[in-house]
């Protein structure tokens, strides 16, 4: 009687699923990672920038002598703009404002400030770095013995790097050609900025 339950239960315990060897769990699937930019340059972004400016013109009235300006100085300021980026190709819009000081001295003309509105389009050499060329519209603030609004086209050159992938550094260089009135008087100026830039991309 002994032997025959004995015998049983290990014919039992053979034949049951859970008991007849390991069982095979699949792996665990691995986490989504969520890209905020999978093209790297494909988005929204915002910065500051630091940097020297300097330009020339004329100041001139009707039937009167034309006074040549010279002026330059510090400028700072802030930017953002969003990237859309297909294969190695980018391109997008910006808006950048920076304070200025740029003194003539001798003339007392001075620009305050810049307001750029310019489209960019850009190739990328990789993941990480990217060459870009600029074009658009500036207002600018300046004063001669009042303030007064001036306001013409900009052009420039730029580059960006990333150093992670929310974070880059960059350069840029741009040209201004503004024209304005004030008190009679006439003024056309060339506006050159060149700038350091820092910025996140989000």
């Amino acid at each position: 009687m002994h032997r025959f339950s004995i015998s049983a239960a290990l014919a039992l315990a053979a034949t049951s699923p859970a008991l007849a060897g390991p069982v095979d769990v699949p792996p665990p699937l691995p986490p989504v990672i969520v890209d905020n930019c999978p093209l790297t340059f494909d988005c929204l972004y915002a910065g500051l920038e630091l940097g020297y400016g300097q330009g020339d013109g004329d100041e001139s009235v009707i039937g009167g002598p034309t006074i040549p300006l010279d002026f330059d100085g510090e400028v700072y300021g802030a930017f953002a703009g969003f990237n859309f980026q297909n294969g190695s190709t980018v391109f997008g819009g910006e808006v950048r404002y920076l304070h200025t000081n740029l003194t003539d001295g001798v003339a007392g003309f001075e620009v305050n400030s810049l307001l750029d509105l310019r489209a960019r389009v850009g190739f990328a050499m990789g993941q990480d770095f990217m060459v870009y060329g600029a074009a658009g519209w500036t207002m600018a603030q300046a004063t001669a013995a009042a303030d007064f609004d001036m306001d013409g086209y900009n052009y420039g050159i730029g580059v960006e790097y990333n150093l992670s992938e929310s974070f880059f550094l960059g350069a840029d260089v741009t040209g201004r050609q503004l024209e304005g009135s004030q008190g009679g008087f006439d003024y056309e100026t060339t506006v050159n900025t060149a700038t350091i830039r820092a910025g996140f991309r989000f």
